[in-house]
């Protein structure tokens, strides 16, 4: 995945974007800073399989088939882009790793040996990514299995186009949240799921998926219950003391004024809501909000 590296070059200015039953493409303008186009085109509901570890399984010929629907429409594949993954693709740990080596092929290796307690798989079998920045040289590991991950490259290879920087819908968010010199709790609500990011520093620390009840009353309470245990949890582990800011990505504002009720009754939380500003999403129908604000950050090279 190579998260951090990426960041350090600007991102092609295509993305993609797959659910359960649409893939979506987004092309930033040349401001870069707002999606200039947006199109959408069918897939299969059930055309990945999960696992212990997220991806397990990809069906090649329905990716295949919509990713080429989906180049009809934009006429002209590009040559690079990026992917925003579903965020039950990916698996995060956190491990202890006070000291690892600069060179990263030898630090790799170091996380890799401290997985193997910690997966249902060979650690070799995995790709990751690591970040440094927790507390007391704790450091959150995002990984999926590799197999699967080379099934999504190999199909869009297929059609022309080179994928590059792979990521969770949730850390793409994270492209998004101004600047903050305290601590940050990103809760991205989409679909039928719930995905939860802690940041210090402006370096995540802690990555959570969950899926969510169908029924629209019980989803808020859980995603209430979520952000408590998960803002306990940070506060124990990673030493968080003080305000704490909570950014909700979601486009309920029943789920909104949940959130903001449970806000009223912690000590120092202030909940905002994401927005990325008029004119910068398209407005596009059957493609929710959410999706569409990830395509902008993963694609993002940092002007907004």
């Amino acid at each position: 995945m190579r998260l951090l590296e990426l960041l350090r070059t600007p991102p092609p200015v295509h993305a993609f974007t797959a659910a359960e039953a649409q893939l979506v493409y987004g092309r930033l303008g040349g401001r870069r800073d707002a999606l200039a186009r947006v199109e959408r085109a069918p897939l299969e509901r059930d055309w990945f399989k999960l696992g212990p570890v997220g991806l397990l399984q990809v069906d090649r010929q329905a990716l295949a088939s919509s990713l080429a629907a989906l180049v009809r429409q934009i006429e002209r594949a590009p040559k690079e882009a990026s992917f925003v993954a579903p965020n039950a693709w990916v698996k995060s740990v956190v491990i202890d790793a006070e000291a690892l080596p600069r060179q990263r092929d030898e630090a790799e290796d170091v996380v890799r040996w401290r997985l193997k307690k910690l997966l249902p798989c060979r650690p070799e079998d995995v790709r990751l990514d690591y970040i440094p920045g927790g507390e007391h040289g704790r450091m959150l590991v995002v990984l999926a299995l590799d197999r699967p991950l080379v099934a999504v490259e190999e199909t869009f290879a297929a059609a022309g186009i080179q994928l590059g920087r792979i990521e969770p819908a949730a850390l793409a968010l994270t492209a998004l949240l101004p600047p903050s010199a305290i601590p940050i709790l990103l809760a991205a609500v989409e679909d039928l799921s719930l995905a939860l990011v802690v940041l210090t520093e402006g370096k995540p620390v802690l990555l959570r998926n969950k899926p969510l009840p169908a029924d629209p009353e019980r989803a808020e309470r859980f995603i209430v219950r979520e952000l408590g245990r998960t803002l306990a949890h940070a506060r124990e582990q990673e030493g968080l003391s003080g305000p704490v800011e909570v950014w909700l990505a979601a486009g309920n504002p029943d789920c909104v004024a949940e959130v903001e009720r449970w806000a009223d009754t912690q000590n120092g939380v202030r909940v905002n809501v994401l927005a990325v500003g008029a004119g910068r999403v398209p407005a596009t129908l059957g493609v929710q909000d959410v999706r569409l604000w990830s395509l902008l950050g993963t694609a993002w090279a940092g002007a907004l």
